[in-house]
């Protein structure tokens, strides 16, 4: 790996005008990556979530494939090989799930966890060792301030040296907060290659362990399976063909007959009578 930028802490006491110009480049760097990382967390989380909801939408599948046979179908006759499909289905669909929860965890202890501890450890520290810097410095100008304004010729050496222990102070302070950022600085930069790549190994690690278990899973006695099922349907398809075929046909012959079959009223003033029964038609039930 290059060589990275960085902040010389011997030029931390000096507080030169370069110094502070680098320092506020490396400053802009690092609010920069601290809104990459929030964004990238939001993808990775986005990530997590949706394998997490294959989680729950597997148990779900799994449960609504067993209510099958529990659903009490009016016309259920010779359902008994589509419920014990469906049974064998539900206990694949359960196995997967154990495969899409333990890659659910896997992303979220190997790809969202060090994101976010990186962002809450890393990233927090800069910015509170900032905030501790610029107190520090405004506590040294307020010093180096009130030391300007000491009158040059009746000097008070008393009150002269309270305020020289002052500005003492508030140098050391602020050379201590000085290099203390400064090297969090430097730190930050190569601690953000780290933080950009361990994520991104965890969760390839995690889809590969992923395809490599569901391939074991997924065996040959699985592509037997699979094969007899596509089988059964295939054949329920060209039953359903075939008994399509037949209704249209059926439907073609039904249609054919003659319009007077649609009438609600024969002509009553020539009716057709059937002389051969024993019995007496009156007109409601010729209507009928």
């Amino acid at each position: 790996m290059p060589a990275v930028d960085k902040l010389l802490l011997e030029e931390a006491l000096q507080d030169s005008p370069q110094t502070r110009s680098l320092l506020s480049v490396f400053e802009e760097d690092a609010g920069t990556l601290t809104d990459y990382t929030n964004q990238l967390l939001q993808a990775m989380q986005r990530v997590y979530g949706a394998q997490n909801e294959m989680c729950l939408a597997t148990q779900q599948l799994s449960k609504q494939l067993l209510a099958y046979e529990k659903q009490n179908f009016a016309l259920g006759k010779g359902d008994e090989e589509v419920i014990s499909t469906l049974h064998y289905f539900s206990k694949v669909v359960d196995e997967l799930n154990v495969l899409h929860t333990e890659l659910a965890k896997q992303l979220a202890d190997t790809m969202v966890l060090p994101i976010i501890q990186f962002r809450e450890k890393d990233l927090t520290e800069v910015s509170t060792l900032k905030d501790l810097f610029g107190l520090a410095s405004s506590e040294h100008d307020l010093s180096m301030a009130k030391y300007s304004r000491l009158p040059k010729k009746k000097e008070n050496e008393k009150v002269k040296t309270g305020v020289v222990k002052e500005v003492v102070a508030a140098r050391r302070k602020q050379h201590l907060a000085s290099l203390q950022y400064y090297c969090a600085l430097n730190a930050l930069q190569h601690r953000k290659r780290v933080a950009m790549m361990e994520p991104m190994i965890g969760f390839a690690h995690g889809q590969i362990n992923f395809f490599k278990k569901g391939a074991e899973m997924f065996s040959q006695s699985m592509d037997s399976f699979l094969s007899s099922v596509a089988d059964m349907v295939r054949s329920i398809q060209v039953e359903l063909e075939a008994e399509a075929d037949a209704m249209r046909v059926s439907q073609q012959e039904l249609l054919s007959v003659d319009e007077s079959v649609y009438t609600p009223d024969f002509d009553v003033a020539t009716p057709q009578s059937n002389r051969s029964l024993v019995q007496k038609a009156g007109y409601l039930n010729l209507r009928t």
